[in-house]
């Protein structure tokens, strides 16, 4: 195969569109290195900022666990808490209230304090003073519930557990002792305001994980970061979002838990509008030289060039009688199209001589394979009406010549195709004529799809196959069934038809099938399979390629639980299509 070469346009527009393509290149390097450079420098600014905070809540929740502990194990109030004394417990009670709110507002990063004697049902509990009362109200509720019940307890790792009440999460750090429950708690949503009022939150949030990716709060409002597991990593930050569109930056605390930071990647590239409108800017430039280049080569040698091997190219895919304007002040070119148009003019003569010798010769060739099949019939069908007439069965002489004129009507008319339903009228007659040679012997049921009668098939296609099987099948006496089903159905937007036909006998045998089904998957110019099958079958592949080319496919086979089966599919062409 010879290798295409590129034209002189193709080799011209390439080696500009290189050099455009290398200044692009190098601009889009430097901003891409830019903003990795910058969105690095903003992760570790803010995995800095992330990191001393949590240095803070951290050194918060130590003073709290320390006052809870000196609380629970040295307090004698807390024991007093479970004493049977009505009057002891009410006065322990008072005097431990009163220890809470004077020692809640040194404690600025915990909400709130509580204790809970389950054996007398003694729940106490203390907030500061920007927790809103209904708030605290609904979870000291919950508290007093959850701990009665003994869904919340704790688990002995001395760890911050996560906790959800009236809608709201919250941290809670529980001691117990004595069979007294103290403890604190504090607001998620109050934890992250700090962060949440400094560049993090802006164009984005900050929100508090757990170490499995659970969420804090009741959404985030970024789509695409379901399933984000926070990382305390320093080594590489990570764009998040539907599209990548945030910049990640998480950092634990201490507890287990992640504080997740997602901040605007477009907020970010802000700063990178200068070199993006330098890119642009060198974009139109260098768009609008191409132009200008282009717009001049075209004008003076690849407009007329172009049209010539377009021309040629179109010549090439059969397109006769095309020809070339000529180019009025270019000499070369004016030469070359005047010499192209006389070529293509003598290609088209030539062309339509030949198509229509070749029209005459399928023409022949076609009503030579019509005619192949009928011979034997005939013969068979005289044979029967010369025995009949000797047994005096004048009834049944006169019934099977009407039904031979019928069929010999069909058989020789010039048409290259007929309507489905005349062929299936046609195989209706056949069998007809069948049944009075083999009586009681043959039966028939023919379906066809509403519309599909109006296809047009080749002439006693389907004879062929119903031909053979009274041929190689029936047997005087033994019941013998052959089946027709016409369907119509839609393939890369075009109607098609599918004919199956099939029959009860015992089907091809291996070695006959093995050939008819070479001779069904190409063409072949051999009409013969070799055995009693070759006239009819060989006949109807003939038939369907010869006006259907490749858009028409015929498969046989032995059908499950039948016999023979012979499956076509045509295109659904009608009358009409072909005005």
């Amino acid at each position: 195969m010879k290798k295409k070469q590129p034209s002189l346009a193709f080799r011209l527009y390439l080696i500009i569109s290189l050099i455009a393509v290398g200044i692009l290149t190098i601009f889009m390097i430097t901003y891409l290195y830019a903003v990795s450079a910058l969105r690095t420098q903003v992760f570790r600014t803010n995995q800095a900022t992330l990191s001393m905070y949590s240095d803070l809540v951290g050194t918060s929740f130590y003073n709290a666990e320390r006052f809870l502990s000196g609380f629970a194990y040295n307090d004698p109030d807390v024991a007093s808490l479970q004493s049977d004394d009505t009057l002891a417990r009410y006065l322990a009670l008072s005097r431990e209230q009163q220890k809470l709110e004077e020692s809640l507002p040194s404690h600025s990063g915990i909400d709130g304090f509580f204790f809970f004697a389950p054996r007398h049902g003694v729940f106490c509990s203390s907030s500061q003073s920007w927790v809103d009362s209904t708030e605290h109200k609904a979870l000291q509720a919950q508290l007093q519930l959850d701990l009665q019940d003994g869904e919340l307890a704790p688990d002995g790792s001395g760890k911050w557990e996560s906790y959800q009440a009236g809608g709201e999460y919250y941290l809670v750090r529980i001691i117990l002792h004595s069979g007294v429950y103290v403890g604190c708690w504090v607001n998620v949503e109050t934890l992250l305001m700090p962060l949440q009022e400094t560049p993090l939150g802006q164009d984005g949030g900050v929100y508090l994980f757990e170490p499995d990716g659970t969420l804090l709060a009741d959404g985030t409002g970024i789509e695409g970061i379901d399933g984000y597991i926070p990382s305390a990593s320093s080594e590489q930050y990570d764009l998040v979002g539907e599209n990548g569109d945030y910049l990640a930056v998480s950092w634990e605390n201490g507890e287990g838990y992640y504080f997740s930071a997602f901040i605007s990647d477009a907020s970010i590239r802000s700063g990178m509008s200068g070199i993006y409108r330098m890119i642009i800017l060198t974009v139109i430039l260098l768009a609008a030289l191409f132009l200008l280049l282009y717009t001049a080569m075209r004008r003076m040698f690849i407009g007329p060039m172009g049209k010539l091997v377009s021309a040629i190219k179109r010549l090439r895919d059969g397109e006769l009688g095309v020809t070339v304007q000529e180019a009025g002040n270019v000499r070369e070119f004016s030469e070359v199209n005047a010499s192209f148009n006389d070529m293509s003019s003598r290609i088209q003569q030539l062309t339509i001589s030949v198509y229509e010798q070749k029209l005459k010769r399928q023409q022949i060739y076609l009503e030579y394979l019509k005619q192949q099949i009928t011979p034997h019939f005939y013969i068979n069908c005289l044979n029967t009406i010369y025995s009949m007439a000797g047994l005096g069965k004048n009834d049944l002489v006169r019934q099977l010549s009407k039904e031979l004129s019928q069929h010999l009507r069909y058989t020789m008319n010039s048409q290259d195709t007929v309507r489905l339903g005349k062929e299936l009228d046609h195989v209706r007659n056949y069998i007809a004529m069948t049944a009075l040679r083999y009586p009681d012997t043959l039966q028939c049921s023919i379906e066809a799809a509403p519309g599909s009668e109006k296809a047009l098939v080749p002439p006693l296609v389907l004879q062929s196959f119903v031909e053979n099987t009274v041929k190689y099948e029936v047997v005087m006496g033994e019941p013998m069934e052959i089946n027709i089903r016409v369907e119509k159905y839609r393939r890369g937007g075009a109607e098609r038809i599918h004919i199956c036909i099939w029959d009860t006998g015992g089907g091809y045998g291996a070695e006959a099938l093995a050939r008819i089904q070479r001779e069904a998957s190409g063409p072949s110019d051999d009409a013969s399979l070799g055995d009693g099958t070759k006239v009819g079958i060989s006949n109807t592949i003939q038939r369907l390629r010869i006006l259907f080319g490749e858009d028409m496919r015929i498969r046989y086979s032995n059908r499950p639980g039948a016999g023979a089966q012979c499956d076509i599919f045509i295109p659904y062409k009608t009358e009409e299509d072909l005005l």
